[in-house]
């Protein structure tokens, strides 16, 4: 539940990566695949968010378009993924995207969840939150929403204490460290 984030971890989604997303999107609803693409999706997002080595090679202009394909189509086959995923990925590290990995996840995740009708929200917190917590949160976001909620849990220590809640394009800061933020550019004001 937990994933460890660096204090400025917010993923911002390229035009680029929202296509890519968008087309993917497209072809797991034509295949009736969105549930289990969406998955194998989030995996494969997770491997690179969990191994330096993996991010470092795709994310580095070093590693050429050929060898970034190749190690994604290995990655493909070690964690059994479907064709139309492996496919996808083999694609889009043969358009030298292999750098948008993660932001296609993202967008993908998203645009699943606004086509099944889901309020996507995360909530980035200074400590792990146990499953009370979240529901309590999932349960203040639907109350809000008016429906169902996928909620995305990461800890950040850096925000010392509270949470930060993001409900689309929304942000509710409850962090100690944007109040000590905010106290501190008061002060050099004064």
């Amino acid at each position: 539940m937990g994933e460890h984030l660096s204090a400025n971890s917010t993923l911002q989604v390229s035009e680029a990566a929202t296509r890519y997303a968008s087309a993917l999107l497209d072809l797991a609803s034509d295949q009736n695949s969105l549930t289990q693409t969406e998955s194998e999706l989030t995996a494969v997002g997770q491997a690179i968010s969990g191994s330096d080595a993996l991010k470092s090679a795709l994310m580095t202009p070093a590693v050429s378009a050929d060898e970034k394909a190749d190690v994604i189509a290995a990655i493909a086959q070690k964690m059994g993924l479907s064709s139309l995923v492996a496919n996808f990925l083999g694609v889009v590290a043969n358009h030298r995207r292999a750098n948008e990995l993660t932001s296609i996840v993202k967008a993908f995740k998203d645009l699943s969840a606004q086509k099944r009708g889901v309020t996507r929200a995360s909530v980035v917190s200074a400590h792990a939150l146990d499953a009370a917590q979240v529901k309590e949160l999932e349960d203040l976001v639907a109350s809000v929403s008016g429906g169902e909620v996928s909620m995305d849990v990461k800890v950040d220590p850096a925000l010392i204490a509270g949470f930060q809640l993001k409900i689309g394009s929304r942000l509710i800061d409850a962090s100690v460290k944007s109040k000590l933020d905010r106290m501190n550019l008061a002060m050099k004001g004064a």
